[in-house]
């Protein structure tokens, strides 16, 4: 019998801090300046306990059966009919997340390096990369994102530099005015958090499930010290007032690094830093691919990726998406993930639970 494929603790861990890592981050401290001032990095500490708990709600689920994924699980405790329309509305949400992240880089790549090439072709350099990888199992992917984190660690020092001319006076006073305007931007920071979903789906195949919920804390702390380290440096190196004047404040700043054998430090880091985002993007495309086929009781969903590379080249040549266009995606995202990452696992639960309370009646031969 074929033994099925598992990934180790790291792998988890690292697996659920990709997917939470994209393009969000560029303009994650505006949009916490314009909130919640030089205190939104207290924001950030708060959406990381919310989603500390959220996912062990969904470990708790998963718990109760191992070795189900999320569309198995639909179909056990719904039945085929009802549960197929879950795994639609699942199988819509990872598609949606997954084009959003899509679109939202491409136009930075269109925007940073390549103004004049077609946004199909640049497309293209994302699809067909991704392609490749998402048609593999998920374990291969997890190894994947594994590769990637320790090929970037050393992005996490670039952030030192900009401190030289840095001022921490901007920070102070703290929690200047209130706690008001620091609960209302966590809720910027939800599309930017929004990944650990990803348990779902990659809980079966952990080698040791007894350390998911390590697992969780580990990659959602992750996330929590990238967020918290580039939030921390633009608030400290940009005014209060001035930070809001960027639309990517993370990019402006790393155009004061620089080195003598080294010009626009920022478009090669940026370019580089499309392999992080890709951490994002691919397991979105697979999990997307992955529920898909589970829904038309295929076993290999390679196909459904292949489907979902061409759709994208197809919809992008056609509707040429824009800046307000991606913005509003991600908006829809946000509210998707909302509804996934948050809302459904402590329905599962409640519903779980109520489920194994009702006794179930004896057949007698």
């Amino acid at each position: 019998m074929k033994k099925k494929p598992v990934f180790t603790f790291l792998q988890f861990s690292l697996l659920v801090h990709s997917m939470q890592v994209g393009t969000g981050i560029l303009s994650l401290p505006r949009q916490l300046a314009e909130i919640a001032g030089t205190d939104g990095w207290i924001s950030i500490l708060l959406a990381w306990g919310l989603n500390v708990c959220f996912g062990i709600i969904m470990v708790l689920v998963m718990q109760q059966y191992p070795n189900d994924t999320l569309p198995d699980l639909f179909m056990r405790l719904f039945g085929k009919v009802i549960g197929r329309v879950f795994v639609l509305l699942l199988v819509v949400h990872f598609v949606f997340f997954s084009w959003s992240v899509l679109v939202n880089a491409m136009l930075y790549i269109q925007a940073w390096f390549l103004p004049l090439m077609p946004m199909t072709m640049i497309m293209m350099l994302f699809v067909v990369p991704a392609y490749m990888m998402a048609r593999h199992h998920i374990v291969a992917i997890a190894r994947y994102c594994e590769f990637v984190f320790f090929l970037s660690l050393w992005m996490g020092f670039v952030f030192i530099i900009p401190l030289r001319e840095g001022q921490f006076v901007h920070m102070l006073p703290l929690i200047k005015e209130g706690w008001l305007p620091i609960f209302k931007a966590v809720n910027s920071t939800t599309f930017s958090f929004i990944g650990f979903e990803i348990i779902f789906l990659v809980y079966p195949f952990l080698n040791r499930k007894e350390l998911a919920i390590p697992g969780v804390l580990l990659g959602n702390t992750f996330t929590l010290l990238l967020y918290l380290a580039s939030t921390i440096v633009c608030f400290v190196y940009f005014s209060p007032d001035e930070i809001t004047q960027y639309n990517q404040p993370f990019l402006s700043l790393l155009k004061v690094v620089e080195f003598r054998f080294l010009e626009r430090f920022d478009i090669i880091f940026l370019a580089l830093y499309l392999f992080v985002v890709s951490t994002a993007w691919v397991p979105y495309i697979y999990s997307a691919a992955y529920c898909s086929s589970h829904l038309l009781g295929s076993s290999n969903h390679s196909m459904h990726v292949l489907l979902f590379s061409v759709a994208s080249l197809v919809i992008v040549t056609i509707i040429q998406p824009s800046w307000n266009q991606s913005e509003l995606w991600k908006t829809w995202a946000g509210y998707s993930g909302l509804m996934v990452a948050y809302t459904l696992p402590v329905l599962l639960l409640l519903y779980v639970k109520l489920i194994k309370l009702v006794p179930r009646k004896e057949v007698h031969p």
